[in-house]
């Protein structure tokens, strides 16, 4: 969890600033459009990737280690079933269910708005003769309403409009219904629940409206001229709002609308994008999680001491090498123990099925004492496999292994059992 919150961040910032550097002040909107949902996509569900066997780091590839296996003495956990403790992945969750049920709050009191309405004033389509995609409904208001748009639903305040006006503010609200810009503002949304916490996603998400604001007035200036538009947008800086969802005429700052309006396509634009492509390389080699086949342990055929993973007992001291020191973790097994207690939580699902039992874990002490490697020997599910291997990624370095004077890398063995009170 720790991993994929600091890397989605660090990813969304760097495109998010990169973008702020090269398209933000370009008007290749397309383009801006297509880079930012594609990378505040790419940000939030990288972190979860795992780099092909080609691309591994030399930290990810195969380790070798010792001929010999150690054992740790088995170490028991043991909760209370009804006992239950906050964690990261709880906040988080908690996190988008607050998102979430804020989002589907503006979404049903907009339907129901507009249901109201619909009920309430005539609904026109484009057989009526209005300039409108044929998918959209138009309901106009006999108020000054600011003008806005919902999915393939168009409403306008006609009050002080002429006809000119009126068909620049449809041209206007038809380019977002005909490019489902509110499909856009909505998974853009659903992206920033899920990464609630990261307010660079949520900076990309204010780019994307704006950019829809940008695109529908390019329009707008193709159907009733630019003279006549840049009127009708100082007339409309005032109004009511409809909230971040809807596509709303006013939304966006007058005075950022107009200079856009008035700026031309550099001629490299385009080519701004390919600044992205070292960045997205770099997330991939650093942020990505390694596959297991990448991390895989060099081991030598089974010999008697390395059969202790599947019946662990404790190393027979007597068969290691003359002056073979073995690996310890900082303080003993006292000190081990009580990391260990302290940071296993029993799975609520282990609770609820009333699974309890030994996992062993795997894993290798480097010469430098720190643990890598770490897989799953033998587990019994219910969630206890996964707390176990969280744990053990997450041991400080311990003193490692010395052999003939010097520090090598062991392969170690610790079981865990998991037992209900």
């Amino acid at each position: 969890m720790i991993h994929w919150i600091v890397f989605s961040t660090l990813a969304t910032g760097l495109f998010y600033g990169l973008y702020c550097l090269t398209l933000r002040r370009d008007r290749w909107l397309g383009m801006s459009l297509l880079y930012l949902m594609t990378t505040l996509w790419f940000s939030i569900v990288f972190p979860w990737f795992t780099l092909p066997e080609n691309l591994a780091t030399a930290s990810q590839k195969v380790i070798p280690t010792e001929e010999y296996m150690m054992t740790l003495d088995e170490i028991d956990i043991s909760a209370n079933a009804a006992s239950r403790t906050i964690d990261l992945t709880d906040i988080h969750l908690i996190g988008i269910a607050l998102c979430l049920g804020f989002l589907l709050l503006q979404l049903g009191a907009q339907a129901v708005a507009i249901a109201r309405l619909r009920r309430r004033h005539t609904v026109y389509k484009a057989a009526d003769g209005f300039d409108i995609p044929r998918k959209a409904s138009l309901i106009l208001l006999d108020d000054d309403t600011a003008p806005y748009s919902f999915f393939n639903q168009i409403v306008v305040g006609t009050r002080g409009l002429n006809d000119d006006e009126l068909r620049c503010i449809l041209a206007h609200e038809s380019y977002h219904v005909s490019h489902n810009h509110t499909y856009d503002l909505l998974a853009a949304w659903l992206l920033c629940c899920g990464a609630w916490f990261n307010p660079f996603a949520w900076l990309i998400m204010r780019e994307i409206r704006t950019v829809h604001e940008f695109q529908a007035d390019a329009a707008s200036i193709g159907a009733c001229g630019r003279e006549d538009y840049l009127h009708l947008l100082y007339r409309q800086v005032t109004g009511t709002g409809y909230g971040h969802i809807t596509n709303n005429f006013k939304s966006i700052n007058i005075k950022k609308r107009i200079v856009m309006m008035n700026k031309t396509k550099t001629r490299f634009g385009a080519w701004k994008l390919l600044a992205a492509l070292p960045v997205v390389a770099l997330l991939l080699m650093v942020g990505c999680k390694p596959s297991p086949a990448e991390i895989a342990v060099a081991e030598k055929q089974p010999t008697a001491a390395t059969e202790a993973v599947v019946d662990p007992v404790l190393f027979d001291m007597e068969n290691a090498p003359e002056g073979f020191q073995p690996p310890e973790f900082y303080g003993g097994m006292d000190a081990l123990y009580k990391y260990l207690t302290e940071n296993l939580r029993y799975p609520e699902q282990a609770k609820a099925d009333k699974i309890q039992g030994r996992v062993l874990i795997r894993f290798v002490v480097m010469n430098d004492g720190s643990i890598v490697n770490v897989e799953l020997a033998r587990g019994i599910g219910g969630g206890c496999d996964e707390e176990a291997v969280r744990v053990v990624k997450a041991m400080p370095k311990w003193k490692p292994a010395v052999s003939d004077g010097k520090a090598v890398n062991v392969q170690y063995a610790l079981p865990i059992t998991f037992k209900l009170q």
